[in-house]
């Protein structure tokens, strides 16, 4: 999985491509910690590039919102494939996150995507 992360002001966009599996979610944990350490910050990710998630994924995604909520922070996910969103409704999870379109993400992120 490849991550690439936008920062502006309080502002964090972090861009997955690939697979956020068993293999994968350590990799977004760490950058998570590493780039999120003060409060009130807004973070989503992005999620227009991932192919696959499986349940390690999604538990590393609500460890991440309940870290950033911790630091009264917020975090979103944004841009779901229709069969990534299918896992999201299946299992609960549109009513945890807050879950942008991509015209919303275009819209709440430009400053931060378009640097």
């Amino acid at each position: 999985m490849e991550i690439t992360i936008h920062k502006k002001d309080n502002k964090i966009v972090f861009d997955l491509e690939g697979s956020l599996d068993i293999y994968t979610s350590l990799d977004l944990k760490s950058a998570l910690e590493d780039n999120v350490k003060e409060s009130n910050i807004d973070v989503c990710i992005n999620l227009d590039r991932l192919n696959y998630i499986d349940s390690s994924g999604i538990g590393i995604l609500i460890k991440s919102l309940n870290y950033i909520q911790s630091l009264n922070g917020s975090m979103c996910v944004a841009n779901l494939k229709p069969s990534i969103e299918k896992i999201f409704k299946v299992s609960g999870l549109t009513t945890y996150f807050e879950i942008l379109s991509e015209d919303e993400f275009t819209k709440r992120y430009k400053d931060v995507i378009n640097q």
